[in-house]
């Protein structure tokens, strides 16, 4: 899988959420770092079990922000925090039963989720911090 990059472009606005995000791009890139330098199994499922304890944490972090500021799209972005932590939790519970897993295709689900949850859903809450948009949901 080709390194994820931040850019300026996936940036809300939000210092604590830009940063939090620039966090979950570069442990996607250490696991798929483990696994392509095929460091073994334990060091990458490692890599994969930090990731998604800090995609948790950073979704806790996300949705106080929402609580905070009575975010009027909320249930839609806990829908989509849901998802893709279902997604995950299901993908490492598979590792931990050592099923034979496509590591690879999973890093690529999960970086193109981000990437989309970033300029879809992570955008709208930002312009609503920002206080650009304090209107109806963002759809």
């Amino acid at each position: 899988m080709p390194k994820v990059t931040w850019n300026d472009s996936l940036s809300i606005g939000v210092p604590e959420i830009d940063a939090q995000h620039q966090r979950l791009f570069a442990l996607v890139n250490e696991v798929d770092e483990a696994v392509q330098t095929r460091h073994g199994a334990d060091i990458a499922a490692r890599a994969l079990r930090t990731l998604c304890d800090y995609a948790v944490e950073h979704f806790a972090a996300e949705e106080a922000l929402m609580n905070m500021n009575a975010y009027a799209d909320y249930d839609r972005h806990m829908a989509a925090h849901m998802d893709g932590t279902t997604k995950a939790l299901e993908f490492l519970q598979a590792v931990d039963e050592d099923k034979n897993v496509d590591m690879p295709a999973f890093l690529a689900y999960l970086a193109q989720w981000v990437h989309e949850h970033i300029m879809d859903v992570d955008q709208g809450l930002g312009r609503y911090l920002r206080g650009v948009d304090r209107s109806a949901p963002t759809t």
